[in-house]
């Protein structure tokens, strides 16, 4: 059974997760997104296509607990991602804290490409209630 990011503490490191920019994934991010500004998919990427899919490689690891508010992010993108690069995308549990039934978690990643090379990293913050049943 898969586990939810409550069961995680700060310090966990994810298992590397290597995935592929593949022309379909952006041209359903593109059509799904409906951005005038990206006239449709090119060499490259759009940059938050890049986090989408990295973000859901992480949490095929471990899922949001239900509950779940993402309440920030902050990326950088070290230089363009193109359409079918091959990616691995790195995480780890950089803070958690616990204060009146609710869990205050960050997330750090960083994507590199198949050389080592980053391309973006970045942090997210999720709040979720205390799951009393599995702290128990």
């Amino acid at each position: 059974m898969q586990s939810t990011l409550a069961a995680v503490e700060k310090g966990h490191r994810f298992e590397p997760v290597r995935f592929s920019l593949s022309q379909e994934w952006v041209r359903d991010y593109v059509a799904a997104v409906e951005d005038g500004a990206i006239g449709g998919v090119g060499t490259y990427a759009p940059p938050m296509s890049l986090a989408s899919l990295s973000i859901r490689a992480l949490l095929e690891q471990s899922p949001l607990p239900p509950g779940s508010v993402h309440i920030g992010q902050e990326l950088s993108f070290r230089r363009p991602a193109g359409v079918g690069e091959n990616l691995t995308v790195h995480a780890e549990v950089s803070s958690r804290g616990e204060r009146r039934g609710w869990v205050l978690m960050g997330v750090t990643l960083a994507v590199q490409s198949e050389d080592g090379s980053p391309v973006m990293d970045g942090r997210a913050t999720i709040t979720f209630p205390v799951d009393r049943e599995a702290a128990g």
